[in-house]
């Protein structure tokens, strides 16, 4: 499998793995104005995972700064990988390289989210190292 940096071209491959994720469909004009904001700001890495020319997996990370850390954090934003390739290592190279890279960057910590019904992803990403440390809470607007 080889890793690429995203960039504005990979947006139709990005947003088909989005909706797979989230088993629906965005509106894509909205989407290609976030996507295109976030691909183009250093502070955003965005890899896909290929086979033989075909994206099978992408990963999002944002480097930022934050308070209660007083240094850099970097923040998995998404990591998806096609449902078709799972369990074939494809995750677990798409987030070595991420840590690879906050690492690289000399990031304090890197975190995510992962909703309360991906229990398979929540297997995942302990058995890659990571510990629940908080919930997330939020409000539709």
């Amino acid at each position: 499998m080889d890793i690429i940096r995203c960039d504005e071209k990979n947006i139709k491959e990005v947003y088909n793995l989005i909706c797979e994720l989230k088993n629906k469909e965005f509106d894509f004009e909205k989407f290609k104005i976030a996507y295109n904001s976030k691909v183009s700001d250093e502070k955003n890495y965005y890899i896909l995972g290929r086979e033989n020319n075909i994206v099978i997996g992408f990963l999002s990370l944002v480097i930022d700064y934050q308070l209660h850390h007083a240094d850099k954090v970097a923040t998995i934003e998404e990591l998806i990988v096609s449902e078709r390739y799972r369990s074939k290592g494809t995750g677990k190279k798409l987030l070595e390289n991420a840590i690879k890279y906050a690492k690289e960057k000399n990031c304090d910590v890197i975190e995510l989210t992962s909703g309360f019904s991906r229990d398979k992803a929540h297997k995942f990403y302990e058995n890659n190292g990571f510990i629940k440390g908080s919930y997330k809470f939020k409000m539709k607007l």
